[in-house]
């Protein structure tokens, strides 16, 4: 019977005959799945010296056996569904593919794949050919930046940075500085690292992409026991957390885009109320405004401000300085 190619088949079934005192061998296992001897060789000697299997083999008897029956052979059990749903997450995944992480997904799930048995049948090229998955366009992150950042985070390390702000029309060239990362947050698909730099108290949010260079100190730090990330992030509208300050917005939407509206989710915690007459009230807390601003704008005359005053207030200037730039002497220009 024709058999799979994956290694980690054949290594289940190598495991399963010593365990069954059936003493295999490279000639007998090399004939069962029509592979060469070599290949069986090399599986034994991935076991022994790789997986640590206390692998010996009986002369007597011509096989291999275990010297120690406790020891256990790791596995991976995953159902065609469970697959499925690991496949679907990576293609979601594809979306940030500006880490280095995004760049292996693939070939690290066509390896899952191989692990499987023959019954099987769902392949990664398949399932990529079949679903798309388009997010917001995003800026690449170095590799080095990327894994530095990474380590730094896991190991509660402190990084000496080089990071372009954009800030001031002053800020030309990146600035370096000592930053201990908290946490990192893809947001509407853009990379962002969270920690105190340079001095600051308070917690910052820099974009990955404007990390011109990283390197690890030999400094440690401990994360502030407030500190919640899910907690900082939960009011986020948009990609920016903001100055710490959270505005109650309202917001009224005509009924000709209340269907719109009403089908999406646009903040996390966020309440919806239709009025007489088919238009709906949209309100939610939002840490900034400054996205929030330019989201409103977006809907043009079919929405109205209510609150907060401050968002009143900019919208109508920024449409104010809109309606200079597109006055009769302009148009067509």
């Amino acid at each position: 019977m024709k058999r799979t190619k994956s290694q980690f088949a054949r290594l289940m079934e190598l495991d399963r005959g010593i365990r069954a005192k059936k003493y295999p061998n490279c000639l007998t296992f090399a004939v069962d799945w029509e592979v060469s001897q070599k290949t069986v060789q090399r599986d034994i000697d991935f076991l022994r010296d790789s997986c640590g299997a206390p692998m010996a083999y009986d002369r007597e008897r011509k096989g291999f056996f275990y010297e120690n029956d406790t020891w256990m052979l790791p596995s991976v059990m995953l159902s065609e569904g469970e697959l499925l749903a690991v496949l679907l997450g990576a293609k979601a995944l594809e979306q940030y593919i500006g880490t280095p992480a995004g760049k292996q997904l693939e070939h690290i799930f066509s390896k899952l794949a191989e692990m499987l048995p023959d019954k099987i049948a769902l392949r990664p090229e398949q399932l990529y050919g079949g679903f798309t998955f388009r997010g917001p366009p995003a800026k690449p992150v170095d590799a080095d930046v990327w894994s530095t950042v990474v380590q730094g985070v896991l190991r509660q390390q402190t990084l000496r940075i080089r990071y372009q702000s954009f800030e001031t029309p002053n800020d030309q060239k990146p600035k370096e500085s000592l930053m201990n990362p908290y946490h990192i947050a893809n947001l509407q698909g853009e990379w962002y690292v969270f920690g105190v730099y340079d001095g600051h108290d308070d917690v910052r949010q820099l974009a990955l992409p404007r990390f011109r260079s990283a390197s690890l100190t030999d400094r440690h730090f401990v994360i502030p026991a407030d500190f919640d990330a899910q907690r900082l992030l939960a009011a986020t509208f948009g990609r920016f957390v903001g100055d710490g300050k959270t505005h109650r917005v309202r917001l009224l939407f005509d009924k000709e885009v209340a269907d719109w509206i009403t089908e999406r989710l646009w903040h996390p915690v966020q309440e919806i109320r239709t009025r007489k007459g088919g238009a709906v009230e949209l309100e939610f807390h939002a840490a900034g405004l400054f996205e929030v601003q330019r989201w409103v704008l977006s809907w043009g005359s079919q929405v109205r401000v209510m609150a907060p005053a401050e968002l009143v207030r900019s919208v109508a200037d920024e449409i104010g300085r809109m309606a200079v730039k597109v006055d009769d002497r302009q148009v067509g220009i």
